[in-house]
């Protein structure tokens, strides 16, 4: 750590870091063991800070942030291991951001639900080129939810049970975020109806457009699919500006295992946004992969063959994102469904506004397009990981999963554009061509085997 810490922040910096990792107070207050906090009180007294002995291990995570455990440990076998979150360059200024929606859940969430502490940011740097800021939380084990999800055979009842209980956190998580806007405990970021749809173009070029060109093989018809995508972003932008919740950015990964509980970590986001993001992103990540069965894809419907020839495709190609995910689809619309009433439910009891349940149409319509939205933004988040990470087996992956949420969007456009039975029909008669022509670039899509 010293050798990535020091050029960019200096002697200074670097000893800043230290220094607040072994304040005793901080330490009482994460809840390290007496004995240690003597024995360090000890050693310091006799030794440079810099000498601590210390076991430093960088995580090949997929958060923007690299993620250093740091342990110290004793002769007599006594040790203390803090989690550090790096944010640096223009991610500076969200680590504040973090560490006080952090202290806010944690107060509102508990005793039911489990947050893992931020217990400080320390700031090392605020010149521009090397701005950096170092979040310590205490270590709570390395194994989060999206870890266990792999341990487990997939569409094993034990899986649905722990997806449950996550979400039905994030239903309070989402709620309460709403309540302490209201009661301006926290500030979140709003959009009006007029700023909400250029959002979500923003997040798809964002997300998507430059991780490929940045890969050296951008999009050639990413004019087109931002301008296909409009009446997508304006369904998302209408349900964030009139009954978002807050937006957390969750999945598997922000939810770490201690013991038998539950412990939320990342709470980065500082907006409201439609609450159907939220669960499409914890129910539908999909599994790491070692294979991808590219027989699954299949093209947009124009006629080139029988319907019913088509149909069978796309239910092959649902199926397929079954066995690559750790919930079947029908329990994925079990959870999603209960989701969304747990989140109603709660508004009902705990928020002034009191507004109906979603009608079936627009329910429908809302929850196909927030997992467009979600799967195309995970196509470039993978790009970026498999341009990023340094695991040869995680590029594989990487790779494969590109083309898992590149499927998964497309039968979400195609349940709106063709939905499985005439009543479900939820997508304007004026949109069906932009979304026809939306659905063909998602054919174009340059995905690497």
């Amino acid at each position: 750590m010293r050798d990535a810490l020091v050029p960019m922040v200096g002697i200074a910096g670097y000893r800043r870091l230290l220094t607040a990792m072994y304040r005793p107070e901080l330490l009482r207050v994460a809840g390290a063991p007496a004995e240690f906090i003597r024995q360090l009180e000890r050693l310091l007294r006799s030794q440079d800070v810099e000498s601590m002995p210390r076991q430093e291990a960088v995580l090949d995570s997929d958060s923007k942030s690299r993620v250093y455990v740091v342990q110290t440990v004793f002769d007599n076998g006594s040790f203390w291991t803090w989690v550090l979150k790096w944010y640096n360059g223009a991610r500076q200024q969200q680590a504040p951001i973090e560490s006080r929606m952090n202290a806010y859940f944690l107060q509102r969430l508990a005793p039911s639900h489990m947050v893992v502490p931020v217990l400080d940011v320390v700031p090392l740097s605020n010149v521009a080129e090397t701005a950096l800021s170092v979040a310590l939380m205490p270590y709570c084990g390395e194994l989060t939810l999206y870890d266990r999800l792999h341990q487990l055979p997939r569409h094993d009842p034990r899986v649905e049970a722990l997806l449950e209980q996550a979400s039905t956190t994030l239903a309070y998580t989402q709620v309460v975020g709403r309540m302490g806007h209201e009661e301006h405990t926290i500030a979140l970021t709003s959009l009006t109806p007029d700023e909400a749809p250029d959002y979500f173009l923003e997040q798809i070029d964002n997300a998507l457009l430059r991780p490929f060109a940045a890969s050296g093989n951008p999009l050639e018809m990413d004019g087109a699919l931002l301008k296909h995508f409009g009446f997508f972003a304006r369904v998302l932008g209408d349900d964030s500006s009139r009954d978002g919740l807050y937006y957390r950015g969750i999945n598997p990964r922000n939810i770490m295992l201690v013991g038998d509980q539950q412990a939320e970590i990342d709470f980065e986001q500082d907006s409201l946004r439609s609450r159907f993001i939220d669960i499409v992103s914890l129910l539908e990540n999909g599994l790491e992969m070692t294979e991808w069965d590219d027989a699954a894809d299949y093209p947009a419907y124009t006629g080139q063959m029988a319907f019913d020839a088509w149909e069978q495709r796309r239910q092959r190609a649902q199926a397929t994102l079954s066995q690559y995910n750790y919930l079947s689809h029908p329990r994925i619309e079990r959870l999603t469904a209960a989701f969304i009433d747990t989140t109603w439910r709660l508004e009902q009891q705990h928020l002034q506004g009191r507004r109906a349940p979603y009608q079936p149409a627009a329910y429908r319509l809302i929850l196909e397009t927030a997992r467009l939205f979600r799967h195309l933004q995970y196509v470039g988040y993978c790009k970026r990981n498999e341009m990023q990470t340094r695991s040869p087996n995680k590029r594989v992956s990487s790779r494969y999963r590109q083309k898992f949420h590149a499927l998964w969007a497309k039968v979400a456009l195609d349940h709106l554009i063709f939905p499985p039975c005439a009543a479900a029909q939820c997508l304007p008669e004026p949109e069906r061509q932009p979304a026809m022509a939306l659905r063909y670039t998602l054919d174009r899509l340059p995905l690497m085997s």
